[in-house]
C-alpha cells in the first residue's frame, strides 16, 4: 500500500470514526467496564459492555486510538465474552505477525502500525479488552 493509498483510506475509514465514534457515550447499566489507558501519551478510554453485548466508550485520545476503539466496538457487538476475547486475540496476533485482516478499516489500522509510535494507539483498546477477559477467566 502506497503512502497516498494509505492517506486516502485514512481519510475514508479512520477520520469518520474520529469525528463520529461509534457508541461514544457512557451507560449506567453495564456488565463489564474496562479501562484502556496509555500513560505515555495520555490516551484513556472507559469501555463498557452492556447486558445485550453492545460496546460503549468515553474518554480522550488521538484519532487513531479513538478510531481503533470505535471499530473494535462495532466488530464485537453481539459477541459472547469468549468471542470478544478471541476476536481481540486474533487481531492482535495478525498485527504482530503481519497477517491479513478481514476488512478495509482493520487493514488501515494494520498499515498504520508501520508509523513510529502508532502500534500502541492501534492496540490500546484491543489489549485492554483482551487482558480484562483473560483476568476474569483466571479469577473464576
Amino acid at each position: 500500500m502506497t503512502k497516498e493509498e494509505l492517506r486516502q483510506l485514512f481519510k475514508e475509514k479512520i477520520v469518520p470514526h474520529q469525528r463520529n465514534p461509534y457508541h461514544f457515550q457512557s451507560i449506567e447499566k453495564h456488565r463489564h467496564e474496562v479501562l484502556a489507558y496509555n500513560p505515555f501519551c495520555g490516551d484513556k478510554y472507559h469501555i463498557q459492555i452492556s447486558g445485550d453485548q453492545q460496546g460503549y466508550f468515553q474518554g480522550i485520545g488521538c484519532a487513531i486510538s479513538q478510531a481503533s476503539t470505535s471499530v473494535l466496538l462495532q466488530r464485537i457487538e453481539g459477541m459472547s465474552d469468549a468471542e470478544m476475547a478471541d476476536y481481540c486475540q486474533q487481531f492482535l496476533q495478525a498485527l504482530a505477525q503481519d497477517e491479513p485482516v478481514p476488512d478495509d478499516e482493520l487493514a488501515v489500522l494494520a498499515a498504520l502500525k508501520h508509523f513510529e509510535g502508532r502500534m500502541d494507539c492501534i492496540t490500546l483498546p484491543w489489549k485492554a479488552l483482551l487482558d480484562y477477559f483473560k483476568e476474569r477467566t483466571n479469577t473464576n
